[in-house]
């Protein structure tokens, strides 16, 4: 089993929605390796693979994908349901409904990854413990449908209503939100 690859993203702070996109590749691949920790724990028990990959899958979910979230629910989607009935008004009713969903779906994966996690925690202490499939595979395949529709129908609204204005202050507040001097990376802006 391999290990995970944090890389650093393709895109950055100047670049919000790529960076919005980039993390869903991540999400899918943390989901993914879950699926294949699954497979390995059953093929082969609690080894020190499984262990290092629990603590990766864990690591993820508990530290990426809740700021993810919150770029969402505190920028993105306010920032969407704010500018799209003056900009796309046609569009605004379906992506709303589509943004109503994705806020129940943060909850619902929420608490699959809470029963989640305490298997990943067991396994990281070193302890025998087994992933119960049903779980694995609600959770991998609920985040895949989750980012499909981000994918699509929230980022062609975002692209269609975000102007640069927009962009910088989404990008200054992602950054702010992972620890980052927004102030010395847009200073350096096309240098």
């Amino acid at each position: 089993m391999a290990l995970i690859d944090f890389r650093t993203p393709a895109a950055g702070f100047d670049q919000p929605l790529e960076l919005w996109l980039a993390c869903h590749d991540r999400v899918r691949r943390m989901a993914s390796l879950l699926e294949r920790l699954d497979e390995h724990l059953r093929e082969k028990g609690a080894d020190e693979a499984a262990q290092v990959t629990a603590a990766s899958i864990r690591r993820y979910f508990d530290e990426a994908a809740p700021r993810h979230h919150e770029d969402e629910e505190v920028d993105l989607f306010p920032l969407l349901r704010r500018l799209l009935p003056r900009r796309a008004p046609k569009k605004a009713a379906a992506v709303f409904s589509a943004l109503d969903r994705l806020q129940a779906e943060h909850l619902e994966l929420g608490r699959l990854w809470q029963q989640v996690r305490a298997t990943l925690l067991a396994l990281e202490a070193g302890q025998p413990a087994k992933l119960e499939r049903e779980l694995v595979q609600r959770f991998a395949a609920g985040y895949r449908a989750h980012c499909e529709l981000e994918d699509t129908v929230v980022a062609d609204a975002l692209k269609g209503c975000l102007g640069e204005v927009d962009l910088d202050a989404l990008g200054q507040s992602m950054a702010e939100r992972r620890g980052v001097d927004w102030t010395h990376l847009h200073s350096s802006r096309g240098k």
